[in-house]
C-alpha cells in the first residue's frame, strides 16, 4: 500500500458501466433505451480498494471493495452483460448547476461531464464521443451465416 497524502486521496479516473437491465419493471420502462441503468467502479491504488458508485431512486450506494478474489468476484458480476467506458475525471468546462439527482446526472457530475444527458443510452453515445474506452461484455457474436 502506498503512503496516503494528508489531503487524501480522489479517484481520477473511473469505469462507467452501462447495465442493459433494471432491477424491476419500472425502472425498465421509464429508461428508455438500450441502456437501463448507470454505475461506476474505480480503483485507487494508493488505498488497494476498488469503489463502486451505484445511484438509485432510493439511495446512492458507495461500496469499497479491498482488492483481492472477492473484490474481483463482484466487479466481475456488475460488469458482466454489461458495456463499460473507462474515462479520466475532468475539471474543465463543468456546469455551474445539475438539475435532479438520477443515476446518469450523478456519474456525469462524479466525473466532471458537463453533459445533460438524461438517459444511459445518451450518457453513453457522450462518452464514446469524447473518447473513452469501451469494452462490452454483453455483446452477442452474430451467428455463422456460413
Amino acid at each position: 500500500m502506498h503512503e496516503i497524502p494528508a489531503f487524501g486521496v480522489e479517484a481520477r479516473r473511473w469505469t462507467v458501466v452501462f447495465h442493459r437491465e433494471a432491477h424491476n419493471r419500472f425502472f425498465s420502462l421509464i429508461a428508455l433505451g438500450h441502456f437501463k441503468h448507470v454505475s461506476a467502479i474505480a480503483w485507487l491504488p494508493e488505498l488497494s480498494q476498488w469503489w463502486v458508485y451505484d445511484v438509485g431512486f432510493r439511495r446512492t450506494r458507495l461500496r469499497v471493495l479491498v482488492d483481492g478474489d472477492n473484490a474481483k468476484a463482484t466487479i466481475s458480476a456488475i460488469v458482466r452483460g454489461n458495456a463499460a467506458v473507462t474515462v479520466d475525471v475532468r475539471e474543465d468546462g463543468l456546469p455551474w448547476l445539475r438539475l435532479g439527482l438520477f443515476c446518469t446526472t450523478a456519474v456525469s457530475h462524479l466525473i466532471g461531464l458537463s453533459c445533460s444527458a438524461l438517459r444511459p443510452d445518451a450518457l453513453f453515445r457522450h462518452l464514446v464521443a469524447k473518447g473513452g474506452l469501451v469494452s462490452d461484455d454483453g455483446i452477442q457474436e452474430a451467428p455463422d451465416s456460413g
